[in-house]
């Protein structure tokens, strides 16, 4: 591998990491399906409505939403599985046309929230911790051109993509 791309915390200090910027999850659905069913006013009506979630391609495992329930109710319910996508578009799509509710980056839905296609819900409901992008690649004494001209483009468009979560 020349670099990789990779969200969350990092545990090999055998690779050298450039920061490319911050994101958070936010759960989203169409102003036509929340007309159909209802919106969602605490984590626990999650139970009536249509959920669609994301499956890591690389690991297979079902992507966490980050809910916060009140204690008497314990500190994790089970959601209901409508749909489980393996790619962020294809979940994007789904959610648009109104099949129901997703938990998906901040980044991938300002567009769509911006033009009143998605509306967010439950945001006080959310853990809202940021998670981190970062450009890995192995440590060597020097860089190689081809190397230092991917990582200056990446942190160029990450920084347009990620700019109004940079802080």
């Amino acid at each position: 591998m020349d670099v990789v791309i990779r969200g969350g915390k990092l545990s090999d200090s055998r690779l050298i990491s450039r920061p490319l910027g911050k994101y958070r999850l936010c759960l989203v659905g169409s102003p036509d399906y929340f007309k159909r069913r209802g919106t969602p006013s605490r984590p626990e009506d999650l139970s009536e409505h249509a959920c669609l979630h994301y499956r890591y391609p690389s690991s297979g495992i079902k992507a966490h939403w980050p809910l916060r329930y009140p204690a008497q109710s314990g500190n994790s319910q089970s959601l209901p599985v409508t749909m489980i996508c393996s790619s962020l578009e294809a979940l994007l799509f789904t959610v648009k046309q109104g099949c129901g509710i997703a938990c998906l980056p901040d980044y991938s839905v300002r567009t769509a929230l911006a033009s009143g296609e998605l509306q967010t819900v439950l945001e006080t409901s959310l853990k809202q911790t940021d998670t981190t992008f970062h450009l890995l690649w192995p440590s060597a004494r020097q860089m190689t051109p081809k190397v230092r001209v991917f990582v200056d483009f990446m942190t160029s468009e990450f920084n347009d993509l990620l700019k109004t979560r940079k802080k």
